[in-house]
């Protein structure tokens, strides 16, 4: 998952500080585009599942290094990728710049898009700046001093449904991590693109710890990878955070915890005080607030004109949209006006 929350963030990172020439790599992508990424004694096969003008849903799975390379990725995924020790999605909002949702299949479990939870999350403001000509890699030694540098420029090898191509233009970029106290702080990263469209995901990435080189590259790429066996990438539901609070002007105010991709709700009042249960839709006022939470608050003449006098209530709420995402708060309310 470390390899995977790089690439994501450094695909924001892009989105943050690049011009148009790069941000037309995300632009073209397609639901199949993969990279197969080898580093470490890890592969990695990352898939973009889904790809628009907002959104990007990235499918990553990981394993130690396979005795035999698979003929095919799309079989080795059908085949629920035998060897494979993690398995992920994660949904990335490319004009917030920000991971919406991160869900790992092999542990069943969500995983945290917290900053101070994602070793990697500080990419999310790093710029990310062309390489300098005289950064740049060559082939061959260097020239003596005093003489013209006429080595070529080299670039990552690129290998597509499992051939070798012949050599093309790569966009060579460079950040530097800030000084946090980690173990990446102040080091120099370099990303390679491929500018001819083979993928929109990087091919190389190279960070100089400086005493050793550390490099993540590209062992294979593709399109057209079908779905695999996990058809979508799960959503948590909202949560209540205790009973509802009454406002100084006579109305009530809900807290929930929620994920930000949830911007509109439903709620409900469900009268339990007669065995009709009669079920009430109020209006509110959704205010965002830090911590994946917002307030839900609803004015004194809605509540007066939909709940009666004396009566107890349950409450649901309900994603706009997602309607099999709702939570109940079962506590009994009494209305007292």
């Amino acid at each position: 998952m470390r390899y995977f929350l790089f690439f994501a963030y450094a695909l924001l990172g892009v989105g943050h500080a690049l011009s148009s020439p790069l941000l037309d790599h995300l632009g073209q992508a397609k639901n199949g585009d993969f990279v197969v990424l080898e580093a470490n004694k890890t592969i990695t096969l990352l898939v973009i599942r889904s790809a628009n003008e907002h959104s990007l849903i990235l499918e990553e799975i990981s394993a130690p290094p396979l005795k035999n390379t698979p003929i095919s990725w799309a079989e080795w995924m059908q085949k629920r990728a035998p060897g494979h020790t993690s398995w992920s999605m994660m949904e990335i909002a490319l004009k917030d710049q920000e991971i919406l949702e991160a869900y790992s299949f092999s542990r069943a479990a969500w995983i945290s898009t917290a900053p101070k939870d994602s070793f990697l999350a500080t990419l999310l403001h790093l710029q990310l700046t062309p390489l300098p000509k005289e950064k740049l890699r060559r082939i061959g030694s260097p020239p003596l001093e005093g003489e013209l540098d006429l080595r070529t420029v080299w670039t990552p090898p690129l290998v597509v449904e499992g051939k070798q191509t012949k050599p093309v233009v790569f966009d060579a970029y460079e950040t530097i991590w800030p000084e946090d106290g980690s173990e990446l702080a102040g080091k120099a990263i370099h990303l390679y693109f491929d500018c001819e469209g083979h993928s929109p995901l990087p091919y190389w990435v190279q960070i100089d710890t400086g005493q050793i080189t550390a490099t993540l590259r590209a062992i294979d790429s593709g399109h057209g990878l079908p779905p695999s066996c996990y058809r979508a990438l799960p959503k948590r539901v909202p949560e209540f955070l205790g009973a509802p609070i009454k406002t100084k002007n006579g109305g009530l105010r809900f807290t929930l915890k929620t994920p930000k991709y949830y911007k509109e709700f439903e709620l409900f009042a469900i009268d339990t005080t007669t065995s009709e249960k009669q079920i009430h839709q109020l209006h509110h006022l959704v205010t965002p607030n830090r911590n994946e939470s917002v307030t839900l608050e609803i004015d004194v003449e809605e509540l007066n004109n939909q709940l009666q006098p004396n009566h107890t209530y349950t409450w649901l709420v309900i994603p706009t949209a997602h309607n099999a995402s709702y939570s109940e708060l079962t506590k009994p309310f009494l209305w007292l006006p």
